[in-house]
Formats: structure tokens, C-alpha cells, sequence
């Protein structure tokens, strides 16, 4: 999910699928496996990735480092060399190749120089975005003069944007300020069964993208936002999910994910956006299957102890309180025990709020 700062824009925040695509060596009987990067390796990409969503490009190359290079293959290669690369680099690296129109493309320049100058120094982050807004009120000219703050200047933005062929998703997906540029959206309706009720959601399909934010720049495009809720609708990122819309991942890891979000949104006004990430994590638990393991590995690989990092934060506190009421580590049981534990605490998360005076954010 996503968690827009404001929720009544043209689209007023998720995690990235990790799915890869794996290649298969022809024979004459059975197809040969593709080499695998080894568990070092493997390990340094979870890690690093988890590290540069909290918004640290530096702590993400220490990591990538420590594990021989020579342990990395085919696309973990080249994931790690463009990490490296990109921010072992003294000027920012721009990725602009898939605009060709002069003003989004300037636009889009000034956002990566951000997230670069962003990543390089977390301690920063205040100053860099008051650079930014200076450089975009500067951009959009006369239409941008009358702006205060990022805040008032993205509607102007957004429209500025849209007149040019571009769609625009902006607002903060924390830690840093985003923009996901996409030329096609369609609507389209879905009945989704939750733990807790049916609902009826409205999905945007979003596709042809430019820009999948700062989370796809900041992992060289392995990973990006797949999705997000507002109060109003869903909205998934079409290319994300490699094996189409009726896979289970798209049910699942979207679908139940952010309708949950829509639901929670709704009925608890006060609440976080960990707490949001929370609730839904354990939704995708309890439904999934075949996409099972990979989300509760990701879970487990990445943890953080920043709220400011909803994703990671919600990751750490899932996987402690599935440890604790199982007794044991949650990839140690079966995916059938898994459900029933997930269900539960979701299912008590649920009954605390009903009971918390504010109705909304309470403590886990």
C-alpha cells in the first residue's frame, strides 16, 4: 500500500512484488534449471532491498558489498551493480529513457535528483524537499507561484502533468516525497471476500508506465509499488503482477491487500499507516497459498524499527506477533496453521479497536 498524504486528488501509498522471472535452458527431455545466485547472496539482495525502501542507499551498498560478488547471477547480478553504481556515483543518476515530452521529462529529472540526494543522506531528507519544492514552483512557472509548500503545489502539478498525456501519482509514500507518471487507466468492479465481510471495491487499472516511483528507482526497477488504496477506490499497478489479474498473487497480494486498506480507511480514521500494513499483511496470510511463502519470506527479510517505514515496521511486528502466539517461527509450520494464527490476530487487532476510545490507532 501507499499512503497518500491526501486522499481527493486525481489519485491521492505498497509493497513491491518481488517476482522474478526465471529462465529455463532447453533439452532434449527435461528443461535444465537456471543458475541461482547462492544464499549469500540471495540474503544480501532481501537485506539491501529492505534497507533502501527505509530510504538508505548507503547501509544498501555495505550490504550488497559483504557478499562475494561472484555469488550473484543473471538478474541479481545486474541488481546489485546498479545499485552500486548508482550511488557510489558523486552526481545524481537519472533514468529518464522512457519520457520523451521535454517538461515531464524535466519534471521527473528534478524528483530523481531528489531521491538520489534523498537516499545518499537520510538526514537530509527535510532540506531536499524544500529543494525540491523551490525547483518544481521554478518549473511550473506562473501556475506555480501562488504555492506554499509541496503540498499546495502537486494539484498544480498533477494538472500541468496531465496535460501533457500523463496520469500522476504524487503525495509522500514515506519516507520521500513520489511521482509515478502512466499514460492508461480503466475502471473495473470486484466483489472481494475479506476475513471480516465482503466488499465491493472499484479498481483503477493503471498501465503504461514512465515512472514507478521512488521505490522502483531506488531498487534499479526490482521492485515498486504495486498498489494502493484511498478512501475512494483501488488502484493497481498492472505491470506488477507478472502472472496477469487472475493470478492469485493479484487477489491476494492486491485484491485483499488493499481492500483491506479501503475497509480500514473507512472504518478507523485515526489509523497509522504500519498500523494499515499491519491488518493487511495479515490478510494476505490468511488467503494466501501459492504466493504464501514468498510474502512471509519478504516479511521476514525485511524488518525495520522506523514507523516511518510502514512496511518494514508492520513486517517486524507481524513476524513477532506470529512468533509469539505460535510458539515457534512462523516459516517453521504449515500454511494451514499459518491462516488460523493469522486470522486470530487480525480478528484482535479488530476487537481492540472496536473497544479503544479513539476507534482508530491503537497500540499492537
Amino acid at each position: 500500500m501507499r499512503t497518500a498524504s491526501r486522499t481527493t486528488r486525481l489519485l491521492p501509498l505498497t509493497l513491491a512484488l518481488w517476482l522474478a522471472a526465471a529462465a529455463v535452458v532447453a533439452a532434449p527431455a527435461t528443461p535444465a534449471a537456471a543458475p541461482k545466485s547462492d544464499p549469500a547472496a540471495t540474503a544480501a539482495i532481501a537485506e539491501s532491498a529492505g534497507v533502501l525502501l527505509q530510504g538508505d542507499s548507503q547501509r544498501a551498498i555495505v550490504l550488497l558489498e559483504q557478499a562475494p560478488a561472484t555469488g550473484f547471477v543473471g538478474a541479481d547480478a545486474d541488481y546489485r551493480t546498479c545499485v552500486i553504481d548508482r550511488f557510489r556515483s558523486t552526481t545524481p543518476v537519472n533514468d529518464l529513457s522512457a519520457v520523451s515530452e521535454p517538461w515531464v521529462r524535466e519534471a521527473l529529472r528534478l524528483y530523481q535528483d531528489y531521491w538520489w540526494q534523498s537516499l545518499q543522506a537520510p538526514a537530509q531528507r527535510s532540506t531536499q524537499e524544500v529543494a525540491l519544492f523551490r525547483q518544481l514552483q521554478t518549473h511550473l512557472g506562473k501556475a506555480g507561484s501562488a504555492a506554499t509548500d509541496l503540498d499546495s503545489l502537486e494539484p498544480l502539478l498533477q494538472q500541468a502533468l496531465l496535460e501533457r498525456g500523463y496520469h500522476a501519482q504524487l503525495g509522500r509514500t514515506l519516507p520521500l516525497r513520489d511521482l509515478m507518471l502512466w499514460h492508461t487507466q480503466t475502471t473495473r468492479y470486484y466483489d472481494v471476500e475479506l476475513p471480516e465481510g465482503q466488499h465491493r471495491a472499484r479498481v483503477e487499472l493503471l498501465d503504461d508506465f514512465a515512472s514507478r516511483g521512488w521505490g522502483s528507482y531506488a531498487r534499479c526497477g526490482r521492485g515498486g509499488a504495486a498498489g494502493w488504496a484511498t478512501a475512494e477506490a483501488l488502484y493497481a499497478v498492472v505491470p506488477a503482477y507478472v502472472d496477469g489479474l487472475d493470478s492469485e498473487a493479484f487477489r491476494v497480494v492486491f485484491l485483499g491487500h488493499e481492500t483491506q486498506h479501503f475497509a480500514d480507511q473507512n472504518a478507523y480514521p485515526g489509523i497509522t499507516p504500519w498500523e494499515l500494513e499491519y491488518r493487511a499483511k495479515l490478510v494476505e496470510l490468511v488467503q494466501a497459498r501459492e504466493v504464501s511463502g514468498k510474502r512471509l519470506g519478504y516479511m521476514i527479510t525485511a524488518q525495520g524499527d522506523d514507523m516511518d517505514s510502514p512496511h518494514t515496521y508492520a513486517n517486524k511486528r507481524v513476524v513477532a506477533d506470529l512468533t509469539a502466539r505460535l510458539g515457534k517461527a512462523p516459516d517453521a509450520v504449515s500454511i494451514d496453521e499459518l491462516q488460523v494464527v493469522a486470522r486470530e490476530l487480525l480478528l484482535d487487532d479488530t476487537r481492540r479497536r472496536k473497544t479503544s476510545p479513539s476507534n482508530g490507532s491503537v497500540a499492537n
